[in-house]
């Protein structure tokens, strides 16, 4: 499952891919490394995918979805692109506060 929304890991932006800030960035993967190991997981995504995909985010956007959504298994199965983790209200709203901070 290719989308143009994923960024490989080793291709890094200068921004946070969710509230556009220019400021240090951690790797968020779109499947959680806690769930690779699982069969369903590798048949749906492939394991080199589930590795390599995922969104550069600062700091405050990571573990805010870290936060939200502290649920391994439902990230994997429910917010696994960004378009899916922008349909979260929560992580909207989030969003809109992390832009307004330094």
């Amino acid at each position: 499952m290719t989308s143009t929304n994923r960024r490989a890991k080793n291709n890094k932006p200068v921004a946070c891919e969710l509230c556009g800030r220019e400021v240090g960035l951690t790797f968020h993967h779109l499947i959680p490394r806690k769930v690779h190991k699982r069969t369903r997981f590798i048949r749906r995504h492939g394991k080199e995918e589930m590795r390599a995909t995922g969104l550069w985010l600062c700091k405050l956007c990571h573990s805010g979805i870290h936060t939200i959504t502290p649920n391994e298994k439902t990230l994997a199965e429910s917010y696994y692109t960004r378009e899916l983790l922008l349909e979260h209200e929560a992580i909207v709203r989030h969003i809109r506060w992390v832009r307004k901070q330094k």
